[in-house]
């Protein structure tokens, strides 16, 4: 088994009381602030993307609010469009990571190449 979790996190508030609580209008643009529990912030999530044909088929790899989107043939994400690229990383700030989260996130990677490759 892998360390890619496709479940969606469950949400801990409503949608509505999630953004008048945390509202970012004030801070910089792309803030992000999870609406679900520390557990699954902890976990390293998996979305597959592109489906449909409408952007490159990709895999977005989230931990807490560190963004990595991988694509064999370039991604979509925000506004970046590219085909020149396979790996996109983001943040809301600095990255921190223990030696093992940063073998984990090196795994994730692998994981989700390899994913993308059988599919």
């Amino acid at each position: 088994m892998g360390l890619l979790c496709f479940e969606k996190p469950k949400k801990i508030n409503s949608t509505k009381e999630h953004n008048d609580y945390y509202s970012a209008d004030c801070d910089v643009p792309g803030t992000y602030v999870p609406n679900m529990s520390r557990d699954d912030r902890e976990k390293w999530k998996g979305k597959i993307l592109g489906k449909s044909g409408k952007r490159p088929l990709q895999i977005e790899i989230r931990k807490n609010s560190f963004v990595t989107v991988v694509g064999l043939k370039g991604y979509k994400y925000k506004h970046y469009n590219t085909t020149k690229f396979n790996i996109h990383v983001a943040a809301a700030g600095p990255i921190q990571l223990t030696f093992e989260e940063w073998e984990e996130w090196r795994k994730c990677v692998e994981e989700a190449k390899e994913i993308l490759a059988n599919f």
